[in-house]
């Protein structure tokens, strides 16, 4: 469970901040984040050794996670979305809690 919470951090940290890596590193950390590719799968397609894609991999995952200890657009969309869901739970109006609905439709 915890490699399935730490694949689904990394994505969103993708989301928030893969454009500040290199095509070549996006193209790595995506084939194995989001295609959860093998390292080997990856290494061959690209035409580089294993140890290249572990190494991008490796430095991808500081720079993302280093970012986010600057920037924490993370953390703040998570304190966000709780107090979306904790409104959700305590009000009492239909309109709040329909429009609170659709913004989760629409991806807060």
């Amino acid at each position: 469970m915890e490699d399935l919470k730490e694949y689904m951090y990394i994505n969103e940290l993708l989301l928030i901040y893969g454009k500040t890596l290199t095509t070549r590193q996006l193209k790595i950390m995506e084939d194995y984040y989001k295609y959860n590719l093998g390292v080997q799968e990856i290494a061959d397609e690209l035409n580089i050794s294993k140890a290249a894609v572990s190494d991008a991999i490796k430095v991808s995952t500081r720079h993302l996670e280093n970012l986010e200890s600057i920037v924490g657009h993370y953390a703040y969309r998570q304190k966000v979305k709780a107090l979306h869901d904790e409104l959700k739970e305590i009000t009492l109006d239909d309109k709040v809690k329909e429009r609170l609905t659709k913004e989760e439709d629409d991806g807060i």
